[in-house]
């Protein structure tokens, strides 16, 4: 009797515990995973610019900066530096496009920015007319389909982020210049590193137009 009662207690069916589906975001990172959504967020605020380059010493540069976009027009014998970027850079890649026009005398297109502990100036030149890099070249990259010589450079007592110093340069100069496209940054920082070129802390990094002697006009529009 006993066990006759035990019996039906036995074969009664539980009450399920609802168990949650699993979805293949729990394997994956989905694009509506909260992961993701950071991740996406943070790409997206790198993308509107947040730092105007205006370095002149004399002559005239009409320079018109803009969030993502900049347009300057020279003509002087003096050294400027101009364009639009973020404090601080980054390691993401940067994508610029427009025009690039050197009626006479020199001039550069190029990532530019600062690091400081230790201080380097640093360059990264898609285009360039009428000039010839001094310093020691120390090898190459192979980055966004072309080759790039990588220099270093010396400057004793110049101009700099933190006053008059001596400091580095590190340049690296493309071999099929192009006034558009994407430059993948940490493909050039992780060749300067490898030969012993060591960046510090990321200061400003922009799109830049620098002359020292000439005319021109340039228009570009800046993204990463």
């Amino acid at each position: 009797m006993a066990l006759a009662a035990i019996a039906p207690a036995l074969a009664a069916p539980k009450a399920e515990t609802p168990v949650q589906k699993r979805g293949p975001h729990n394997f994956v990172l989905g694009p509506d995973h909260p992961l993701m959504l950071a991740r996406r967020n943070l790409t997206m605020s790198r993308r509107s610019t947040n730092y105007d380059q205006d370095y002149t010493t004399g002559g005239t540069v009409d320079f018109s900066p803009a969030s993502g976009e900049f347009y300057v027009a020279w003509d002087t014998t003096d050294d400027f530096v101009v364009g639009v970027g973020w404090n601080p850079g980054s390691t993401l890649p940067i994508t610029h496009a427009g025009s690039f026009t050197v009626d006479s005398g020199l001039a550069t297109l190029s990532v530019y920015g600062w690091t400081t502990d230790p201080l380097v100036e640093y360059y990264i030149i898609d285009d360039v007319v009428d000039f010839t890099q001094t310093g020691t070249e120390k090898g190459t990259v192979y980055s966004d389909g072309a080759t790039y010589a990588i220099w270093e450079n010396e400057r004793v007592d110049e101009p700099s982020i933190e006053g008059t110093a001596t400091f580095n340069q590190y340049i690296s100069i493309r071999d099929s210049t192009r006034v558009s496209g994407t430059i993948t940054v940490e493909n050039h920082f992780t060749a300067w590193a490898d030969l012993g070129l060591d960046l510090g802390t990321l200061n400003f990094q922009v799109i830049a137009v620098e002359s020292w002697d000439g005319s021109g006009n340039c228009y570009q529009t800046v993204a990463n």
